[in-house]
């Protein structure tokens, strides 16, 4: 443990070396090649040790010479006189002294000496013993590293230490120091010249001898050196050699060898050359790369770029996109189509059979996260639900079946709770069950529901009237009390009236690959005589499928062919893979895919028509494509009632005495907006039935899309009544029973009952207001007809609100939207 320690304090400690400064050949390099070159062998020494002394425990080599400071083990042996385990220290006159022999010359022999000298010495007073001698700790020598050094200076090192030792202890050259010319100098002598190179390359120590105190380290400045750069194995800038009595060191074919030879995709025959005149001009050339050409010497500040060969394949054809197996394939004379896509199978891409293998085998073995996963930003929980397979159950809880594939009906349309009971034609959702009562019941929370703009228009500025789908227009203080009484109801309705959930456990449709496009496939092909791309297009169906000789075109070398899919290109209506969802009152209920031309109605009719308890004034439709309309203009509403709260803020903080706005209203504005923008679209489409409507004639001749979800609940048996009256409640329908005798049921409207302004939210998600009722003698609201399922809004008188406080009771109606549509709910 302390040794692992020491290791982590070394770590910590350790210096690490600032970055070299760019030179300026690498620069040069860089602007003509376009590589950051580094200098070959400077990682050697980047990072330096965490300890500059060489191992202690290692066996001394047999030349080490003795010399004062060092510690020499004597062990003696036999006669009880001389009998002795002495650790005797060299002294300065070079000499050991040991017991009842006396001082024996040591300094300057070899350790392979040293027992020989003392055994001669003790021969002369001992006889019958044994002797062992070994060194023990060595002196400390000093040495000196001058020059181009990294960190130039005297170095006190172990004895043992070499010129590889000192230099590391130094930091080795500087950026502008030799790695080929490091010299030892002992007094007016060099002893060795030391070349990094040979050590990198080769691992070749011949020239690393052991330093004595006083030697010097002198690095030179760096010599010539050249840039190489491009398909070779090691790209750098590198010194040359010194060229000794014109041997020639320096060629083209040495510095490859240097660099570890070409790279597997360098042009074997040819090299680019830039070099540096006497005249200061810088000149290219191309060098062949034969016997002559490696011969050639290199100058000072040469930049040599190895070629890449040419990227392009020969006589090949390349087919991808929606297939089994992509990739390029030979090319031969005559060659077709057909040969590349014989049949129906080579259509079906590995995905596709990676995905419905998987069908058969239980999902958490490939998705045991999923089920954990959050719901992705800006989409609702029960949609990041439905993606993951997750469904819910009537109490509100996830069960634990999941789907291995997401179907291909997108998740709005593949059945959330709420979407059974909306009360309007393009309505939001509340994103959260937060932002839902505190007091409602667990089941309540699961049911989120949904508003529409029939209640709320395009939720335009505050002081702006909204306009209902019926063309009646209310003041945005009494909209916002209607709405609020929705959500003061719901906790009433929790316990009288649940929704009925349909769930899908398992999904029907999973598609793991989407469509293939059978129309349109293209040949990208070069024309060698202009290099333009040009485009020919065939029909896939017609050839795979019909064998249509017309299409079976002849390829050309380099022929590019794609095989396109419907999400690459929108295609056709008609030729668009299209499931619609039917749930409910159906004769049969399920997922149905769409034949070509399909409606609504003949959809229905081939599906069996409706049971006898179909409710068709109650049902709901929803379309993918409205639901992201719907969104995109709930999202320019944000923005724009975000801006006109900047500019309001602005206002009152420029009215205020100190300029300030109140803190707190800030904050409060900003957690509203914050909860608006997680409100999302559900895509609902009214149908104008007649709350007498029955059969599939009925229906609309609308065409379907993907993805559409169309749900018929049963005939409800009830009718709600909420707002400003005594008795919230509901109550079971009666066909004789008017408006105001369901308000007699209630108790009558309150003293603060806005009576002018109550309306009526009918099963089909149409509102009817006093408003609209208003005649040109009388008024008839009040003996206005109840169909099942409707619910009467009795509206509180409106206050006149701060603008901070009319925020407030937007975020109240939106945050209520989750309780609000239990009230109103057309399922028993």
């Amino acid at each position: 443990m302390s040794t692992q320690r020491d290791t982590a304090s070394d770590e910590r400690n350790r210096v690490r070396f600032p970055p070299d400064p760019t030179t300026d050949l690498q620069k040069l390099a860089r602007s003509s090649t376009g590589q950051a070159l580094p200098v070959f062998g400077r990682d050697l020494f980047q990072e330096p040790p965490s300890t500059f002394a060489p191992a202690d425990q290692i066996p001394v080599a047999a030349d080490y010479v003795i010399g004062p400071g060092d510690d020499v083990l004597v062990r003696i042996s036999g006669a009880e006189q001389i009998s002795s385990n002495s650790q005797l220290t060299v002294d300065a006159s070079g000499k050991i002294y040991v017991p009842r022999v006396g001082a024996i010359q040591v300094a300057g022999l070899r350790a392979n000496e040293l027992q020989t000298q003392i055994a001669r010495e003790i021969d002369h007073y001992f006889r019958n013993y044994q002797l062992s001698v070994s060194l023990g700790r060595l002196r400390s020598i000093q040495i000196y590293v001058v020059g181009e050094a990294r960190r130039p200076g005297a170095y006190t090192i172990s004895g043992l230490s070499t010129v590889l030792n000192a230099l590391f202890a130094s930091g080795g050259p500087n950026v502008q120091g030799s790695m080929r010319r490091i010299q030892v100098r002992r007094g007016d002598k060099t002893i060795t010249t030391l070349d990094l190179y040979d050590l990198i390359l080769s691992g070749d120590k011949s020239h690393d001898i052991r330093l004595e105190t006083g030697d010097t380290l002198f690095i030179p400045a760096v010599g010539p050196q050249v840039a190489l750069a491009g398909s070779v194995r090691h790209p750098a800038v590198y010194e040359l050699k010194e060229d000794i009595a014109g041997q020639g060191a320096n060629t083209l074919g040495d510095l490859l060898t240097v660099a570890g030879g070409l790279g597997p995709t360098a042009n074997p025959g040819q090299i680019r050359l830039e070099r540096i005149d006497a005249n200061l001009q810088r000149h290219a050339v191309t060098v062949a790369l034969d016997t002559t050409g490696k011969m050639m010497p290199l100058h000072d500040g040469d930049i040599l770029y190895a070629n890449h060969i040419a990227s392009g394949f020969e006589k090949t054809v390349t087919i991808r996109g929606n297939l089994a197996n992509p990739g390029r394939f030979a090319w031969k004379p005559g060659m077709r189509l057909s040969d590349v896509l014989p049949d129906r199978e080579a259509l079906l891409t590995g995905d596709y059979w990676r995905e419905r293998n998987r069908m058969g085998v239980p999902t958490p073995l490939f998705e045991p996260n999923e089920f954990n996963s959050p719901p992705s930003q800006g989409a609702s929980t029960d949609s990041a639900m439905m993606r993951a397979g997750i469904e819910r159950s009537p109490n509100g809880q996830a069960n634990s079946a999941r789907n291995a594939l997401t179907s291909v009906l997108p998740p709005s349309a593949f059945g959330e709770d709420q979407e059974q009971a909306t009360v309007a034609a393009s309505g939001v959702v509340s994103q959260s069950a937060t932002q839902m009562d505190r007091n409602a019941t667990a089941e309540a929370a699961s049911s989120k529901t949904n508003l529409g703009t029939s209640l709320f228009g395009q939720l335009g500025q505050p002081n702006q009237q909204q306009q209902q789908l019926d063309g009646s227009v209310q003041q945005p203080q009494q909209l916002q009390q209607q709405q609020l009484l929705l959500g003061q109801q719901q906790q009433q309705q929790q316990k009288t009236q649940q929704p009925v959930t349909a769930t899908l456990t398992t999904n029907i449709i999973r598609i793991p690959a989407p469509e293939i496009d059978w129309s349109y496939a293209v040949v990208e092909r070069l024309d060698p005589a202009t290099l333009k791309t040009v485009l020919v297009p065939f029909n896939l169906g017609r050839l795979v499928q019909d064998h249509d000789p017309t299409q079976n075109l002849e390829l050309q070398p380099g022929d590019v062919i794609t095989i396109l899919n419907q999400r690459d290109i929108l295609v056709p209506q008609a030729e668009q893979t299209k499931f619609v969802r039917l749930e409910g009152e159906f004769s049969g209920a399920g997922v149905y895919s769409v034949q070509p031309g399909e409606t609504l109605d003949q959809l229905v009719k081939r599906a069996g028509g409706f049971t006898s308890s179909a409710y068709l004034y109650g049902s709901s439709f929803q379309r993918e494509s409205t639901r992201v309309f719907q969104q995109q203009r709930l999202d320019e509403y944000i923005t724009r009632l975000s801006a006109d709260m900047d500019r309001q803020t602005a206002v009152r903080g420029a009215s205020t005495s100190t300029g300030v706005s109140d803190p707190n209203a800030l904050v409060l504005e900003r957690n509203l907006v914050a909860q608006l923008r997680e409100l999302r679209a559900t895509g609902r489409i009214v149908f104008e039935f007649s709350p007498d409507s029955v059969g599939v004639d009925a229906l609309p001749h609308i065409p379907l899309e993907n993805g559409d979800v169309f749900r018929v609940p049963t005939r409800p048996s009830t009718v709600s009544v909420i707002g400003a009256v005594y008795g919230q409640n509901v109550f079971l329908y009666n066909s004789q029973r008017h408006l105001s005798d369901y308000l007699s049921l209630a108790g009558r409207p309150t003293r603060i009952a806005d009576k002018d302004h109550a309306f009526i939210v009918r099963a089909d998600g149409s509102i009817y207001s006093r408003e609209k009722a208003k005649g040109v003698w009388s008024n008839h609201f009040d003996s206005s007809f109840i169909y099942p399922g409707d619910t009467v809004v009795i509206p509180e008188k409106p206050i006149s609100p701060s603008v901070t406080k009319r925020l407030l009771d937007y975020a109240q109606i939106l945050s209520s939207f989750g309780l609000a549509v239990a009230a109103i709910n057309v399922i028993k």
